[in-house]
């Protein structure tokens, strides 16, 4: 069966399976623990009220999505299902199936024999009642029979033993209806026997996609406004992490992929990262947390020590998932919404007289009367709050945090983890080597003297990328009749429409350069080996501190780094054999060491520098695929990169630190003589103008961190080949086909024969 609407192919460079999102949430609780149906009938309202967050199409019947999450309903069920339903005792699964009986009873077969091999029993099949009368046409073009299957443990598990178990959600209802459809499409939400005490709401809007099954809201644990930015880096990282997967809540093997659709919504994904952290065992708040932190780094934000502590630690166990996005997610009885660092998804509160909180995406979006509110309030950004019945209130983000927080993670952190700058004692950003030919080194990266005169000289005397207008009129390097390096085949993406862009200067507290390097140990253990990483301030590297990471070797307890040659020479391999290579060598390297240098320092008249977007896209890429990226940092030094482009492509493609030693050469040649500027003045200034587009770069998407940005892959490929990008940057968007690795080599050996001809 179809699992949603058929999609219109892509056409030219548009992907018309692009999602952009700004949708409308909110949740009506009853902070007394009492509940009822009113609880749901407030919440099915508020989501009715949101209509105008949600969208639809030239045809009005058909909308993005909208639905409801509830606890399970006993009383309910215990009257409709024909079977022995003990509250604690069982779950329910919500499934879309064919409408075609044969192929439906076959897929239940599957589910029940499924079920069977993890010790369940199935105790009912319900078929939902639906009401699709005004549903339309391209709604009821894919709509499926919803069905619940009832399932409780052939081994008598119960409660939180039972949930691991069973490793899914209580309540799932979405689809493609409208927000005011969903109580008339699913009848069951206006029964009066439906009570709860929570009632969780969404409303998709989806600005240039249409609305697809497969990217309804899961559900599960969470409903989300917004987009995470970084999604394609964090599903790479969860990816590469899952063979150090281990715990003795639940088998991990049985719940790895732990995110399986790829083409699934962020919302999902997210969602799935949430689960897992919940079903091994930490509190709502603490996996919320080390999702979407706060900015904790500098002064300025007054983040207390104990807190920093936390985030500090928790910063080498897992990366942000960055971008503008309001999540609110429950455990079950609770409900915990916390918001992006730069706030940018509302928030508003209520707490009424009735100890009943009404939270949305907006203010007023359930009508109340102003004078039975007792309390009204936002979260601020990076701010978190946590509903809880049993204590009868809205917990503030200060009070969780004493439960979360532990002198452990402050002492685990000051024991365990290495700042760079006390490896290099005394600063030194003066080139290590010279060369005598450097304009052949310069000739053999593709360096031009419009990139010299007007990228590079402009950085190292004002310290800023400077900016150009009108546009880039240049040819696609494809099509270019010059010799252009492999980054200029790869374009920036940007936030648009609904997904804001930072003012990265204005907002700088919200920013970190901040980089780590080494394991990233088991996502589901705590221990002090995690904190056990290098922690640089910045990506972009001096040659004296790619020194000092170089002779890191590895005492008892200490980190330890292997480096690995990304040259080759032609006379005995050619480029795909080259990169084989090195990645075969990471790999061997990543089970022993800490930290991998990615170097062409050996390149020469004999040795052809591997492109270093190549190598370090391919290395990267083949560490996920093995299981092994987790296991290292990776630092490039290379005589290649020289722009703000190429430092963000890099770091997008997962290099956690880049040494560009060649650019230092150049700008020592630049203030060469009597009238040239101090080189250590020079080399400052440039960093910072490589640090300062960095920023720019990853302000574009609205991403706030540089260890979001790592491996997060926010461009699209233009003139390269699907079967080259997905073999060394895969999930890379390619608008359009074009040369190879074959090709790349060609242009690579041009280079390399005038530089050394």
């Amino acid at each position: 069966m179809e699992r949603h609407v058929s999609q219109p192919a892509t056409e030219g460079l548009v992907d018309p399976t692009g999602a952009r999102s700004n949708c409308g949430v909110g949740v009506v609780m009853d902070l007394d623990d009492e509940g009822g149906h009113w609880v749901l009938s407030d919440g099915l309202e508020l989501l009715e009220n949101l209509e105008h967050r949600g969208t639809t199409g030239a045809e009005e019947a058909t909308g993005d999505g909208a639905g409801v999450t509830v606890q399970t309903p006993h009383d309910f069920f215990a009257e409709e299902v024909d079977a022995d339903l003990t509250p604690g005792e069982y779950a329910i699964g919500v499934l879309f199936l064919p409408n075609d009986d044969e192929a439906r009873a076959e897929l239940k077969g599957v589910v029940e024999d499924t079920f069977e091999s993890e010790e369940l029993d199935v105790l009912a099949w319900r078929s939902v009642p639906t009401d699709n009368a005004d549903l339309g046409a391209t709604a009821l073009e894919s709509e499926p029979a919803v069905v619940q299957v009832f399932v409780e443990s052939s081994a008598g598990d119960t409660d939180a033993d039972f949930g691991r178990q069973l490793y899914e959600a209580r309540s799932l209802l979405e689809d493609r209806v409208e927000d005011e459809q969903v109580a008339d499409y699913y009848p069951d939400l206006t029964d009066e026997r439906v009570e709860t005490t929570f009632a969780m709401v969404h409303a998709r809007f989806s600005t240039n996609t249409l609305g697809a099954w497969h990217l309804a809201h899961p559900y599960r644990r969470i409903i989300h406004n917004g987009e995470f930015n970084t999604i394609q880096g964090n599903i790479n990282w969860m990816r590469a992490r899952e063979t150090d997967l281990a715990t003795d809540a639940f088998d991990a093997e049985k719940v790895t992929p732990i995110i399986d659709d790829p083409e699934q919504s962020d919302t999902a994904s997210v969602d799935n990262a949430l689960e897992l952290l919940l079903m091994e065992g930490r509190d709502l708040p603490h996996a919320l947390r080390m999702l979407i932190p706060e900015a904790w780094r500098g002064e300025e934000n007054a983040v207390s020590e104990d807190r920093r502590d936390w985030y500090d630690y928790h910063a080498s166990v897992v990366e942000p998932w960055d971008g503008p996005a309001f999540v609110a997610a429950t455990d079950g009885d609770r409900v915990g919404a916390v918001l992006d660092r730069n706030g940018l998804r509302p928030c508003r509160y209520d707490v009424l007289e009735d100890n009943t909180l009404v939270m949305a995406s907006e203010a007023g979006a359930l009508d109340t009367d102003p004078a039975e509110i007792e309390e009204r309030g936002r979260l601020q950004p990076g701010q978190l709050f946590l509903a809880d019945p049993k204590e009868g209130r809205v917990i503030p983000d200060d009070e969780v945090f004493e439960d979360l927080t532990d002198e452990t993670y402050g002492e685990w952190v000051d024991r365990e983890q290495v700042e760079l700058a006390d490896l290099v004692g005394a600063p030194d950003n003066l080139p290590a080597d010279e060369y005598e030919a450097l304009r052949a080194h310069q000739a053999m990266y593709g360096y031009t003297y419009d990139e010299v005169d007007h990228l590079i000289e402009p950085m190292a005397e004002k310290g800023k990328d400077p900016v150009g207008s009108m546009g880039d009129d240049t040819p696609l390097s494809v099509l270019s009749q010059f010799n252009r390096p492999l980054f200029t085949y790869f374009k920036q993406l940007f936030a648009q429409v609904t997904n804001p862009p930072l003012d990265y200067i204005r907002e700088e507290l919200v920013t970190s350069l901040e980089s780590r390097l080494g394991y990233q140990r088991n996502l589901l253990d705590e221990s002090p080996a995690h904190a056990r990483q290098l922690v640089v301030d910045s990506p972009v590297l001096t040659d004296q501190e790619t020194a000092a990471i170089r002779d890191l070797d590895g005492g008892e307890g200490e980190l330890s780094t292997a480096v690995v040659d990304i040259t080759y020479d032609p006379d005995e391999r050619d480029l795909r054999e080259a990169v084989e290579d090195a990645r075969d060598a990471a790999t061997t390297a990543a089970t022993d060491h800490d930290i991998l240098v990615l170097s062409d320092r050996d390149a020469g008249p004999e040795a052809v520098p591997i492109p270093s977007l190549l190598a370090v896209g391919g290395i990267h890429h083949h560490l996920v695929r093995n299981g092994l990226r987790n296991h290292v940092g990776l630092v490039l030094e290379s005589g290649d990169p020289r722009t703000v482009h190429q430092l963000a492509t890099l770091v997008g493609y997962g290099a956690g630190a880049v040494n560009p030693y060649l650019a230092y050469q150049t700008i020592e040649d630049l203030v060469a003589g009597p009238d040239g500027a101090e080189l250590s003045t020079a080399i400052d200034a440039y960093i910072n103008a490589l640090e300062d587009g960095l920023l720019k770069t990853m302000a574009k998407m609205g991403i706030s961190t540089v260890e979001s940005y790592q491996g997060a892959q926010i461009f699209e490929a233009v003139g390269l080949s699907s079967d080259f990008v997905d073999e060394h940057f895969e999930g890379t968007a390619n608008r359009t086909e074009g040369i190879g690795i074959e090709e790349v080599e060609s242009d690579l050996l041009d280079r390399h024969g005038v530089a050394w001809g």
